[in-house]
């Protein structure tokens, strides 16, 4: 979690430093946002589709928020100063650029709200987007790296066991 606050490396561009950031922080506020669902959808008896979306909404916001202030304050003990006006837009940038993955959840739960699903399967449905947009975000990021056909599939296929992994885990619990 958190900003990277070294200089670009050899061939690594500020631009693309700042899409390297930005992915990392959409992997890990998709992977918050999968265990805040699964474990809503373990409880779901006690649970109302208000108090499924607000508590993904507050988590989420209060982990970027988090990132947010770990990256300012990075900043600040990295190089001893205060971040620049660029310096602060772009680490709002990476940190609430994040905010675009609970767009799809609350989409399907307002299906939820207005009873076209229940909760079960809106919380079963989101889960499963969810998975498929650390899919989407690890094709994204692995789009650009030089290397070949099999080993991207592996990343991929990786990441998709990671996100099932999960739901297993959370699932396996209750």
């Amino acid at each position: 979690m958190g900003s990277d606050r070294r200089a670009p490396g050899p061939g690594r561009s500020e631009a693309g430093s700042h899409r390297s950031e930005a992915l990392k922080e959409r992997i890990y506020v998709t992977f918050t946002a999968l265990v805040v669902t699964v474990a809503s959808a373990r409880d779901v008896e006690h649970q109302t589709v208000g108090g499924a979306a607000s508590t993904l909404a507050l988590t989420l916001l209060g982990t970027l928020l988090a990132v947010f202030v770990a990256d300012l304050t990075a900043s600040m003990v990295t190089r001893a100063a205060l971040p620049t006006g660029v310096e602060i837009r772009r680490m709002l940038f990476v940190s609430f650029g994040s905010l675009g993955v609970i767009i799809a959840p609350m989409i399907i739960l307002g299906f939820s709200a207005f009873g076209q699903l229940s909760l079960s399967s809106a919380l079963r449905l989101t889960a499963i987007v969810l998975v498929a947009t650390l899919v989407v975000i690890t094709l994204i990021a692995i789009f650009r790296v030089r290397a070949t056909l099999w080993v991207k599939l592996i990343v991929l296929a990786s990441v998709a066991l990671l996100g099932i992994a999960v739901l297993v885990v959370e699932l396996s619990i209750h």
